[in-house]
């Protein structure tokens, strides 16, 4: 697999800033901005898990081509978190618990080349305490010793709805905001995209040029919502870009203005424990004192997000009988030859992909649907037919794939 290209990792740690008022315009962090750089500067975060069943290579560099058009400058990120109850040979002998995404995160941790690298963030469960007390303050804050008795008594393979998945994917966010807060100092904005969240642009404007003119436009707003496939449509019907009000930050995406969240933290909640949903208490924690118009959502065209079709959610919406899952449906998008003969070709390696259930030819496959994704080979978006879940995942049908279409 080649490189993602235009990427460039910055290691220098910035000062944190002094508290301000929050009743005014945002200007916090090392220095004010008075003028928009020609070419905004996003760090663009995911996350992944030991079990993953989503190479990450090929979703981190499809996140890094569609996010940003040619005008930006990009640092990747991928947070490596591997709870220590998910195997228990692995905490009592200490050694490292496996994962699926071994081999690619290795090659991400070794030297690239000249085209740039991506930065892997190992997840460390000792800093719980002083990761939350870092960016979150409250009176009645759970944590102390938890972490140690959920990893003596959790079963292997956990629910992410329970509270140990919680509090993994806590602690996991937690690291995207260390991250965030000690980038350099002219890292404009972060994003965090779940691992299984694809994006589209149509043009040379990505959402990192988009949520950078917003954020100058609007000196209140400190987290962006980006625009699901429906709102895009309409939007770009009507031929307007703007930002609206958003009562909640969703699960999966989105982008913070770092100079501005600099000045939060430590931001205060009501209570915070293990079981918390960082969402709900990221918001929380942005929208107490005067502070108003923190969450914005972007009203937008030309640019979406969408995720891949989910049981959880999709099954009573989606009006086709037999939904298929993401493996089979990238599968779908390959044709009846499949793509066995292809693989080197592309530049695959096949042993990379060999702790996924899918190997080599499943991630050939989402290469595939990736690739139709990309090049805008898009349903028409309508809600319980193409997309479900208030228009944030799919809904594939086979005779749409066939005819060309990504889902």
């Amino acid at each position: 697999m080649a490189p993602a290209t235009g990427l460039l990792l910055l290691a220098a740690s910035c000062s944190k800033a002094a508290g301000v008022s929050l009743a005014k315009p945002l200007f916090f962090g090392n220095k004010a901005r008075t003028e928009q750089r020609h070419s905004p500067r996003a760090l663009v975060a995911t996350m992944v898990m030991p079990d993953d069943e989503i190479p990450v290579d090929l979703m981190m560099e499809h996140h890094l081509r569609m996010i940003s058009g040619n005008r930006s400058i990009l640092e990747g990120v991928i947070i490596d978190n591997r709870p220590p109850w998910m195997e228990r040979s692995a905490l009592m002998g200490g050694g490292k618990i496996p994962s699926t995404q071994d081999p690619l995160l290795s090659r991400y941790r070794r030297t690239q080349g000249t085209t740039g690298s991506v930065q892997v963030k190992d997840v460390d469960y000792s800093k719980m305490s002083a990761l939350m007390t870092r960016f979150f303050k409250s009176e009645d804050l759970q944590l102390s010793l938890k972490v140690l008795r959920l990893a003596a008594d959790a079963p292997s393979n956990i629910s992410k709805l329970d509270e140990k998945g919680r509090a993994a994917r806590l602690l996991g966010m937690l690291n995207f905001l260390e991250v965030c807060a000690d980038a350099d100092a002219e890292v404009d904005m972060c994003i965090f995209l779940d691992s299984s969240t694809f994006l589209y642009r149509e043009n040379q404007t990505g959402l990192v040029e988009v949520a950078a003119k917003l954020f100058q436009q609007d000196p209140m707003a400190v987290v962006l919502q980006p625009p699901d496939m429906c709102m895009s449509s309409r939007a770009s019907a009507k031929g307007v870009c703007k930002v609206g009000n958003s009562t909640t930050i969703k699960h999966g995406f989105f982008v913070v203005n770092r100079d501005r969240f600099e000045g939060f933290a430590p931001m205060p909640v009501e209570s915070a424990g293990l079981g918390s949903v960082f969402e709900d208490i990221f918001e929380e924690g942005l929208t107490k004192g005067d502070h108003e118009g923190a969450v914005k959502q972007i009203r937008c065209g030309g640019s979406f997000y969408i995720h891949p079709f989910d049981r959880s959610v999709g099954t009573y919406s989606c009006p086709h009988k037999n939904m298929i899952d993401l493996p089979a449906h990238a599968r779908d998008t390959l044709g009846p030859h499949g793509a066995t003969r292809q693989m080197m070709a592309d530049g695959f390696f096949d042993g990379d992909y060999s702790r996924f259930k899918g190997k080599a030819e499943g991630a050939v496959a989402l290469k595939s649907l990736i690739e139709r994704i990309e090049a805008g080979k898009l349903p028409e978006a309508k809600s319980q037919e193409s997309v479900t879940n208030k228009c944030s995942n799919m809904c594939p049908s086979r005779e749409r794939i066939s005819q060309g279409l990504a889902w």
